[in-house]
């Protein structure tokens, strides 16, 4: 076997070497793996190393590494080439195609053109060739993690564009000062400050992505993705290389790998949309996810931890589902740590003007449109209407009138969908209804309904009339 020439002269820590922080990167707290069998690089890169690491593990052999790396999770591995039994491009590869996550950086002493193609191929993200200093070392981990976030923030924006929504990304969406939306907000806020798994409750429209979008953006993990699937029409094998990813190799030989939405929503939050519409094999697959707490990507030997919360969303009480026995137990439970129930947007009448003055002003910038006339009938016709589509319904209405120019004369003259309202909402609309047809004249409005005009004048300075 070729021997390394720098293991006969490994470098020492000095106080040059340590004390370089004018060119030295800042690092984010990585977990490292070392892997080398000389004890005088070993000491030299755990000295250089560990104030800069979240968590530092160092191998003096492959077949100890392969072991570290069943039990754990890097972001960085430092290989060493030449070593007994096996050199590390040819370990590396193998490992690859077992299932090896991390970034790895090959040292080597030797910088010939076979080796740099033989590792590329391999799957080594970069290069140290020795001897080198702290600050060589700690630049290569530092490109090496960059390169990392910018791959994850890329594939996080690629499962943004498959969502395919126009959606409002900040918790504006939420706004309103009914005191349904103010407790939802203070849920949230509550939920924010812990992983525990969520489930959003809502009809359509009622703004639950957005709601789970608040909760990552006021969390501990905001600086981590936020990776959206909707779970709706997913059968078992989709979801398992959606969110586990796989490992496959060509005719050559060469491994390839596609990273699931696990590996990109790590350490931040993953939002399952409609989740009781999973079949019984995806939520067999859910289940054993989070009893394991690992997964191994298709095609992989090798399993891998997660560290995600996962934020729920459903249309209807998954209790009911659960009872129907359309919905695992157990799965319930695990998913259900926090519920959170968005109300629809006929229970929170005084929030409709609001939202119709914010989305008008935001719309409007956007399209480059002039804001229509909001007249009494109209808006009080907005009032009354039941709003079955939610906050969803009402912005595609703002925005329909931005195009058109004005509001459509028919709104609110649909028939009554035989939904159970509450008591609020049935006297919302029928006073609002019994307005406009009184053309708006509140004295004669509140004889028809035998209430005083002063309580038709309370009611109406609640809804922003």
């Amino acid at each position: 076997m070729t021997s390394d020439p720098s293991k006969s002269a490994a470098p020492t820590v000095g106080a040059t070497d340590v004390l370089v922080g004018s060119f030295t990167p800042e690092l984010p707290k990585a977990s490292v793996l070392v892997i080398d069998d000389e004890p005088g690089m070993r000491n030299f890169l755990s000295k250089a190393l560990v104030g800069h690491c979240a968590t530092l593990d160092v191998a003096t052999n492959t077949e100890e590494a392969a072991n570290l790396l069943d039990a754990n999770s890097y972001d960085i591995v430092l290989l060493d080439n030449v070593m007994p039994k096996q050199n590390g491009v040819e370990w590396l590869a193998d490992q690859r195609r077992i299932g090896l996550f991390s970034d790895v950086i090959l040292m080597t002493a030797f910088a010939d053109l076979d080796t740099a193609i033989a590792a590329i191929r391999a799957g080594a993200s970069d290069f140290l060739l020795k001897p080198f200093r702290v600050n060589q070392l700690l630049n290569a981990i530092a490109r090496s993690l960059a390169r990392a976030q910018l791959l994850r923030q890329n594939a996080v924006l690629r499962h943004e564009v498959e969502a395919g929504k126009d959606l409002l990304h900040n918790s504006d969406a939420l706004l309103g000062s009914s005191n349904a939306i103010k407790s939802v907000r203070a849920a949230i806020a509550k939920a924010a400050t812990t992983s525990s798994h969520v489930v959003i409750r809502g009809e359509v429209g009622s703004g639950k992505q957005i709601a789970a979008r608040m909760l990552h953006s006021n969390s501990s993990r905001a600086e981590n993705p936020f990776v959206w699937l909707q779970c709706k029409g997913m059968n078992e094998d989709t979801l398992q290389t959606r969110l586990f990813g796989r490992i496959e190799s060509n005719s050559d030989d060469h491994w390839q790998e596609q990273d699931g939405m696990l590996r990109d929503a790590a350490g931040g939050i993953l939002y399952l949309e409609d989740v009781e519409m999973l079949s019984p094999g995806c939520q067999n697959l859910l289940v054993e996810l989070l009893t394991t707490g690992r997964f191994r990507p298709i095609g992989a030997k090798r399993s891998v931890a997660i560290d995600v919360q996962i934020v729920s969303s459903s249309t209807q009480s998954l209790q009911q589902a659960v009872n129907d026995n359309r919905f695992r137990a157990d799965l319930f439970y695990m998913l259900n740590v926090i519920e959170i129930t968005l109300p629809p947007l006929r229970e929170r009448g005084e929030d409709i003007v609001e939202l119709i003055r914010y989305f008008s002003e935001s719309l409007s910038a956007r399209l480059g449109l002039s804001q229509p006339a909001l007249p009494p009938v109209t808006r009080r016709r907005m009032l009354a209407y039941r709003w079955p589509g939610n906050v969803m319904e009402l912005r595609n209405t703002v925005e329909r009138a931005l195009i058109n120019g004005g509001y459509d004369p028919r709104l609110g003259k649909t028939a009554a969908t035989g939904e159970i309202e509450s008591l609020a909402a049935v006297e919302q609309r029928h006073i609002l209804e019994t307005l406009d047809a009184c053309g708006g004249n509140r004295a004669e409005a509140a004889r028809r309904l035998g209430v005083a005009r002063k309580t038709i004048d309370r009611k109406c300075q609640a809804w922003g009339l």
